[in-house]
């Protein structure tokens, strides 16, 4: 961990990726973190930061008495589950063909990409007044075909085996086009609130007053979008594990009575705000492109596609504000990836990681080229979080990445 301190910057900011290393317009984002006006205790800079909107992907940004839309993110609530399935991975047997197969059947009950629902789903709980009147009629409209669907962009389907030869299922989706209309809803608002106030800061970093009715109204709203968020992981997580056992079934794969049940589902989202007392101080703690990782909380920090993730548990360092990655982070923007990357090479690297996924033009800007070591992310941050599983990709399932309301 290295420290920044320097400027106008009211607070340090620490950081678990060499400062060598920051891009430029992640660090000039950090330190206008560092320096707004409504800062408090310290920034932190996650090993997988890189540049974001407004603010850098894997920055913790601790705030007194405001929170910060563009500091939540877009897609509010998007994250991460994932789920030891009890089945033991028969490589002879589980080849190319089933997983192929596996991928075919989640592919037609998981609509990707700009897919949607035929029908409205049931919103369940997820039925209720959004504060942003203006927004309601999306969630009818929109979120309920949206419900447990994957998008496009970093999101995935995927399946794994651990170290001792366990399949899990894992699936990073977000809350859709709904979070992403209440977080741009209310960054307006922000704005707004903040030249009323003259606020010195820039458009970017508006916030609202948490002793205001529009801070609780984006609190309340914020909520809703990563309930959604995760109601559709829950979901996707239960389909991929249906058509798991539909496909050992028609494979005339046999699952041994002595194996568990699936073990409880893990969930741990990301772009989120949260009302937290650290160094003895309330505190509105925005981790954007991070996750929180209190002591004995259990994470998921994903590679990217090919590379193995891992299922950690946090140590509760409170110099990260008891945070950690979120995943691997971007090395290059997504049109660098598209420009410099073909599909050869592409398909290589993952015939390389062993995986039976298919190259795709349509995701080209997720190839793994595209992202930081994941292996070199979880080495520097030793003192963050410890590993309990290592999980190394089968095959990975995803919609086109121009889909853009994720």
């Amino acid at each position: 961990m290295e420290t920044i301190q320097q400027g106008t910057m009211r607070v340090p900011i620490k950081t678990w990726l060499p400062v060598a290393e920051i891009e430029p317009g992640a660090l000039e984002q950090l330190t206008h973190a560092a320096s707004h006006p409504e800062v408090a205790l310290g920034v932190a800079a996650m090993p997988d930061t890189h540049v974001g909107f407004g603010v850098s992907i894997g920055c913790v940004f601790p705030t007194a008495n405001a929170v910060l839309p563009n500091a939540v993110g877009v897609d509010i609530g998007c994250g991460m589950c994932a789920i030891d399935t009890g089945i033991a991975l028969d490589r002879e047997r589980m080849d190319k063909g089933f997983w192929r197969a596996w991928s075919g059947q989640v592919n037609r009950s998981i609509p990707t990409g700009f897919g949607v629902h035929k029908t409205p789903q049931d919103l369940g709980e997820l039925d209720r007044p959004l504060r942003a009147r203006a927004l309601q009629p999306l969630v009818r409209e929109k979120a309920a075909l949206q419900l447990g669907t994957l998008g496009g962009g970093n999101h995935f389907l995927e399946a794994q085996v651990d170290e001792r030869g366990h399949i899990w299922l894992m699936v990073h989706s977000g809350s859709r086009h709904t979070g992403l209309r209440i977080a741009d809803h209310y960054n307006r608002l922000a704005i707004e609130s903040s030249e009323a106030r003259n606020l010195a800061t820039d458009k970017d970093l508006a916030s609202l007053p948490l002793d205001d009715q529009t801070g609780q109204d984006y609190l309340a709203d914020m909520q809703w979008a990563t309930d959604f968020a995760l109601a559709s992981r829950t979901r996707m997580v239960n389909a991929m594990l249906d058509q798991l056992h539909h496909v050992l079934a028609t494979h005339r794969i046999a699952v041994d009575a002595g194996e568990r049940p699936p073990a409880p589902m893990i969930n741990i989202h990301h772009n989120f705000a949260s009302l937290e007392e650290h160094a003895g101080q309330e505190v509105m703690v925005h981790r954007k492109g991070a996750t929180s990782a209190f002591a004995g909380q259990t994470g998921i920090i994903p590679g990217s596609m090919g590379a193995r993730s891992f299922i950690v548990r946090g140590k509760g360092n409170p110099e990260s504000l008891m945070s950690c990655s979120h995943g691997a982070g971007r090395r290059m923007s997504r049109n660098v990836a598209r420009k410099t990357i073909d599909t050869n090479a592409f398909s290589a690297s993952l015939t390389a990681a062993g995986t039976f996924t298919k190259a795709s033009q349509g995701y080209l800007d997720e190839a793994p080229a595209a992202y930081k070591d994941i292996e070199t992310v979880i080495a520097r941050q030793a003192d963050l979080i410890e590993i309990v599983h290592t999980l190394t990709p089968i095959i990975t399932v995803k919609g086109d990445s121009r889909a853009r309301e994720d």
